[in-house]
């Protein structure tokens, strides 16, 4: 048997002429959301966005109560 890559067939909401980036949610192999993303945008865990700004300079601290 061979060893195959799952394919999911998909419909978008998008225009006939876009080309770019589309950010997609899917649940259960159904699309339930899907966004084309600006050329200017960027998609990141809140672990890039920490690394980002202490590479800026910035030190990320939680903030203590009391």
């Amino acid at each position: 048997m061979l060893n195959q890559t799952p394919v999911l067939n998909i419909g978008l909401h998008i225009d006939p002429g876009f080309s770019g980036r589309v950010l997609l949610y899917i649940e259960n192999g159904v699309v339930k959301g899907d966004t084309p993303l600006m050329a200017d945008e960027i998609i990141g865990t809140p672990t890039l966005f920490n690394q980002l700004l202490e590479r800026a300079g910035y030190r990320v601290a939680p903030v203590q109560k009391g």
